[in-house]
Parts: structure tokens; C-alpha cells; sequence
């Protein structure tokens, strides 16, 4: 698997690049690519998503924080500098093709790599993302085209979180919202992006036995 590593980026470059590389992928001319980065601050608004979830239109415009309508499933989120995004493009194969699942494995990831950081991290029946203590860490908005995936998973880790006391996260009303950092202290982001990256690949293996064609279809 390729890892692809923009850095800082705008959330429109962002989407214009990892178009680029679906487009790719399902043509099969490049291996399956897992983009991480950090967005420029940005409220993200998924398919199902609605402005009745923004609470303080206001405290965003302030800001200069632009609201952008994206492919991906789910309702409402905000990124900003110090929020690791996963975004993975990736090929799935014929007996592998569950959305459930798929986001099951992104949740199931990201909670591993946070546990193996001291955090503890949880996943529940009922409630999509990951929690540490009741508080929303992790956040899912998934895509397929012609089943190779793309959007992915955004983790709090030292990111300012006061904007989403400013809005319902992922349209849920009430919820509590936290970080690595607010949770554990001073954070490395490289050192923390090393531990999700090899825990992404690690976990890949597990669960969909391989990446880069081994018994993930090359073909869609």
C-alpha cells in the first residue's frame, strides 16, 4: 500500500487529489493509497447532512470557517489543524464488499491506535465513531465508487475542539466532544500519525487479508 502523506492541505485540494487517485484506482493503474493530512479549518457537510446542525452560524463566519458540501456519507463534521484525516483508496473485493463492515474496521483502527496510546477507546453498538469516556474522539464519512472506498476517518488529536461545541457533531445533539491531547497531554502529531498509519496497515491485514492485491481485487 501506498502512503500518501499532503501535509496541511485545503479541504477542496484535498478532495481534487484523492479524486484523482480514485479515478486511478478503479482504472488499476496504481495500488491501493492511504491519504493522511490535516485540513485547513473547515465544517464538512456529508450527504446527509443539514445547516440546521450548525448551531452559531455566527462563530464560524467570524472565523472565516467556510462550510463545504462533500460526496461522503454521514451528516456534519469540522476538521482543523492538529485532526489527523485517514483517507483510504482502496479496492475492495467481490466477498468483501459491506459497507457495515468497512466502517466497523475504520472505527475498530482508529481504537486500537488510540489504546495502544494509553487512551481508553471504545466503539458502540448503537453510536457510529469512537469515544473515550463517553466523548466523541473519532469521526467516519465514508464513500464507495464502484467499490474501491474513499473519505475515511478524522481523529481528534491536538486540535482545537471549541467549534464543535458550536454545531451538532455528525447531527448529534448533546454530545461531548475530546482529543488526544486533552485527554493525555503534550502529543506528537508525527509520532501519533506513525502509530495510526502502521496500525491501518496492521489491521488491513487482519481484516481484509492484504492489501495491494493479495486478496483485495485488483479489479472492480
Amino acid at each position: 500500500m501506498k502512503i500518501l502523506d499532503l501535509g496541511l492541505v485545503e479541504y477542496e485540494k484535498a478532495l481534487s487529489v484523492q479524486e484523482g487517485i480514485l479515478r486511478d484506482r478503479i482504472d488499476n493503474k496504481i495500488e491501493d493509497t492511504l491519504i493522511v493530512l490535516e485540513h485547513v479549518s473547515v465544517i464538512s457537510m456529508g450527504r446527509h447532512g443539514s445547516d440546521k446542525s450548525i448551531l452559531d452560524k455566527e462563530f464560524f463566519q467570524n472565523k472565516g470557517i467556510e462550510v463545504v458540501v462533500s460526496g461522503r456519507g454521514g451528516d456534519i463534521t469540522y476538521h482543523s489543524p492538529g485532526q489527523l484525516v485517514m483517507y483510504p483508496v482502496v479496492s475492495l473485493g467481490e466477498k468483501l464488499r459491506d459497507v457495515s463492515k468497512y466502517i466497523d474496521f475504520l472505527e475498530k483502527t482508529a481504537r486500537n491506535a488510540l489504546m495502544e496510546m494509553g487512551l481508553k477507546a471504545q466503539r458502540y453498538d448503537d453510536r457510529r465513531g469512537v469515544w473515550v469516556d463517553g466523548k466523541k474522539i473519532a469521526f467516519i464519512g465514508v464513500a464507495f465508487k464502484k467499490w474501491v472506498t474513499y473519505h475515511g476517518i478524522a481523529i481528534n488529536i491536538a486540535n482545537d475542539i471549541e467549534a464543535f461545541e458550536h454545531f451538532n457533531p455528525c447531527g448529534e445533539r448533546g454530545i461531548s466532544v475530546t482529543s488526544v491531547e486533552k485527554e493525555s497531554g503534550c502529543v506528537d502529531m508525527s509520532a501519533c500519525k506513525r502509530i495510526f498509519i502502521d496500525r491501518f496497515e496492521k489491521d488491513m491485514e487482519v481484516y481484509y487479508g492484504g492489501v495491494d492485491g493479495n486478496n483485495v481485487a485488483k479489479t472492480v
